[in-house]
């Protein structure tokens, strides 16, 4: 029994991988516009729940009207995000496939081509300067898992929870693509 993946050639596999790359970053795009719907449409809630213009029976109502801005505000981003983005100019200088193959680079930890290589050094000193992103995600985790712990409302809780899994997202993605920078910047030392 021959397995089906070695009928394809290099060019072949690397593309079926990049393919798979661009759906995981299209997940986790949508994974996260999600959960950025959900919370503030909880956190909008729970101000008007906690300044008592909304009624406590009346939260899952509230809860779908809030809803609506954040799901409209993420679906306009999604839509003409990436036309924006087309028409700006190259911040970096260089074109987009240059850019994408820094990136893939930077994911594989190497490259052989020595403009993709320096682009892929500034992209991961980029990712290491910002180190106050993993803060942040830490003091959204502590603010929301205050609020899961300690409330007995079960709206709260449910909400509180939105956010600490927004906020575990927010510090597991920075933590993955600083250990990608430092070990591509490592190996790039090393060899």
């Amino acid at each position: 029994m021959t397995n089906a993946g070695d009928h394809f050639s290099e060019p072949d596999r690397a593309a079926l991988l990049a393919d798979g790359h661009r759906r995981q970053r299209r997940l986790d795009l949508y994974v996260l516009s999600a959960l950025l719907v959900l919370g503030v449409a909880a956190g909008a809630t729970a101000l008007l729940a906690g300044d008592g213009t909304v009624d406590r029976d009346e939260l899952w109502p509230v809860f779908l009207v809030m809803l609506v801005p954040p799901l409209v505000g993420v679906v306009v981003a999604l839509v003409f995000g990436r036309r924006i983005t087309r028409r700006l100019p190259p911040q970096t200088g260089a074109d987009p496939a240059t850019m994408r193959r820094a990136k893939r680079a930077l994911r594989d930890g190497h490259t052989d081509d020595p403009r993709v290589d320096a682009l892929a050094r500034d992209m991961a000193t980029r990712i290491l300067a910002q180190g106050w992103l993993l803060w942040v995600g830490v003091l959204l985790l502590l603010t929301q898992g205050s609020r899961l712990a300690l409330d007995d409302d079960l709206f709260v809780r449910v909400t509180g929870a939105v956010g600490a899994l927004a906020a575990l997202f927010l510090i597991w993605v920075h933590l993955h693509g600083r250990r990608r920078a430092r070990t591509y910047l490592a190996g790039r030392r090393d060899g």
